[in-house]
């Protein structure tokens, strides 16, 4: 696809939980994009300008406008201006879409998602995606989070699990505060019920998550996607195909 540079205007900004907000842009003119693409959000701070990548979250069919979701970031120079300053109206310029990491490397026809942290964001626009092919057989949504606060899109999916039997979304949180009725854990330890032959997978979550205060430890990181890959490698599965997107990977390949 084409990488543009469109102008936008920021139409709408939710709260996704206590550190992490979805943007919503209004664009000049139509992006077309596939879902896992991100794109390169240009905004004027203070007189200058400043560039940051986020990912999309928006369904790929809607063009005029895109969301993005973004985590607060302690080091950051663009995100902490969405809690500091009223960034409604404020115009920007967005370039894209970028990254390799898209949908259409997945032709199989049974999925798993795997969203971590602000990651989940790109679940969203994947589950859109792969909800609207009529060949898929099962998609399987698992969500790893802090607590009962920073579940993301729990709405979202369950409207769209309740519309499609094809698709199954559990929500983990590691920590449990007595009151969550959420599976308590991480991701890795509700996955023995899973049959990843003939399946897809993608894992998508914040590298930066990896070392902010505010961000899961790179204990949990390393844990979950080196408790995933182990199973991958060490169990024989037929057509598999694996996608492990900006997931603290540099963490990762040490361990191997």
């Amino acid at each position: 696809m084409n990488i543009q540079t469109i102008h936008g205007v920021i139409d709408k900004i939710t709260d996704l939980s206590p550190t992490a907000k979805e943007i919503t842009i209004e664009l000049d003119s139509p992006l077309t994009f596939l879902a896992g693409a991100f794109v390169n959000l240009f905004l004027e701070d203070g007189g200058e300008k400043i560039r940051r990548a986020f990912s999309i979250s928006s369904d790929a069919g809607t063009k005029d406008s895109l969301t993005l979701s973004i985590r607060e970031s302690l080091q950051g120079r663009m995100s902490p201006l969405f809690w500091k300053q009223d960034m409604l109206g404020k115009s920007v310029k967005v370039m894209g879409p970028l990254g390799k990491n898209t949908a259409d490397k997945m032709r199989g026809t049974k999925i798993f998602l795997f969203g971590f942290g602000i990651g989940v964001g790109v679940v969203k626009s994947l589950a859109a995606h792969f909800a609207n092919r009529p060949d898929i057989e099962s998609i399987t949504i698992s969500t790893g989070s802090h607590n009962n606060e920073d579940v993301m899109y729990q709405e979202y999916f369950k409207i769209l699990s309740e519309k499609d039997a094809r698709i199954q979304v559990r929500h983990v949180v590691s920590q449990n505060d007595g009151t969550t009725h959420f599976p308590v854990g991480y991701i890795q330890n509700y996955i023995d019920d899973m049959d990843f032959n003939n399946s897809n997978v993608y894992v998508c979550g914040q590298e930066i998550a990896c070392t902010l205060s505010k961000g899961p430890s790179p204990q949990r990181v390393q844990r979950t996607v080196v408790s995933l890959l182990r199973l991958f490698i060490e169990t024989p599965l037929k057509n598999f195909f694996f996608v492990l997107l900006n997931y603290c990977a540099s963490k990762v390949s040490s361990i191997f």
